[in-house]
Formats: structure tokens, C-alpha cells, sequence
């Protein structure tokens, strides 16, 4: 009798086994509508496959469980995201002791989308802007610049933009070295004084 109530799911090769009344506790998911019909269902075996992540199911399982979502830490979060849209499960019922670490990664998604959009590689500025931007738009429009006003853009990202041009590039390492041979000087006086 009791063999009739459970069920055997195959994720990923991970065999879980659970009762039917269990994956009914959270209505309209994929696992509560299980039924011998769907292709997924091996007659044979007796089992439901899914080739999905059989370590985030094992949390989902344990979710209709126990009522309560934890997020694994060994995976990232879209990946989990992913995983519960699959189930059907609604990602805000993660719980709080999770939830600031699952939402690291949503913080980080919307951060990358700003910057995707800003596109700022995408987006130089003409050279009537630059010449707005330095004040002699009137000579640029005139076609009389001088030398200093066609070489003033050029050191300005040189020393403001620092990945615009291989001179930037250089300009930035040389100061880093530099840098850094200044912080680290005193240390390497006093061990060679020390010696």
C-alpha cells in the first residue's frame, strides 16, 4: 500500500525518493503535476527523469519537505535561479538566512546591466564634443586649430582615460611601478640594513 504512495525521482542520476503527498504541498509546480504520461516517466524503472543539477534538487526536495528554501552555497545563484524556474518555484521564497547571499548575485546582474547599457567603450566623442568639451569649439568649426588645441585632447585621456591608447597603457605602468617602488623602498632598505 504504502509503495503506491511513493515516488522515485531521477535527477541527474541521483536517485530521491519521496511520497506523492509531499511534492502536493506546493501547488501548480512541475512536481506536482506528475503524472505516468509524461515522457519524462520510465515505466520500466518506475521513475520520473530530469537531467537537471541533482545537488540544487536535492534542496527543492527538501523544500516540499519542509517548507523552507535554502540556497546551496556550492553553486552560483543564476544556476539556482535557474533551477527553480524549471521546478516552478518563486525565488523570493528563499529564506532569510539565505537570502543575502542568493541576492548577491541579483545586486551583481543589475550592476552589469547598468554597465552593459552604459556601454562606454561604445562611445567616444566626436571630435566637435571634444572641441566643445576644451572650449574652442569656434576654431574647430573654423578649421583653425593650433597645435596645442589638437594635442591638448590627446594628453588629457592620456592622463583620464587610461586604457584609450598604448601610451595610456605605459603611462599607467610606469606610474605603478613607480608607485609601488616607493611603498615598498623603505621596506627593502631596512631588510638589506638589517642583513
Amino acid at each position: 500500500m504504502d509503495g503506491e504512495h511513493r515516488i522515485i525521482l531521477n535527477v541527474g542520476g541521483i536517485r530521491y525518493e519521496t511520497y506523492k503527498a509531499t511534492l502536493k504541498k506546493i501547488p501548480a509546480t512541475r512536481l506536482s503535476r506528475l503524472t505516468e504520461a509524461l515522457a519524462n516517466y520510465d515505466p520500466i524503472l518506475n521513475e520520473y527523469f530530469f537531467d537537471r543539477h541533482p545537488g540544487v534538487f536535492a534542496q527543492i526536495l527538501n523544500y516540499y519537505r519542509t517548507g523552507k528554501l535554502h540556497y546551496p552555497t556550492n553553486v552560483c545563484g543564476p544556476l539556482f535561479e535557474e533551477e527553480l524556474e524549471f521546478w516552478g518555484l518563486d525565488s523570493n521564497q528563499v529564506e532569510p538566512c539565505c537570502w543575502s547571499t542568493y541576492s548577491i548575485h541579483r545586486d551583481t546582474q543589475t550592476t552589469l546591466a547598468i554597465l552593459d547599457k552604459l556601454d562606454i567603450d561604445a562611445e567616444k566623442p566626436t571630435e566637435e564634443e571634444i572641441a566643445r568639451m576644451f572650449g574652442y569649439e569656434d576654431a574647430y568649426l573654423e578649421d583653425s586649430l593650433n597645435a596645442w588645441q589638437r594635442l591638448k585632447p590627446k594628453v588629457w585621456s592620456l592622463f583620464d582615460e587610461p586604457y584609450s591608447s598604448l601610451g595610456a597603457k605605459v603611462r599607467i605602468f610606469v606610474s605603478t611601478l613607480l608607485f609601488s617602488s616607493e611603498v615598498f623602498h623603505p621596506y627593502l632598505y631596512i631588510f638589506i640594513y638589517y642583513k
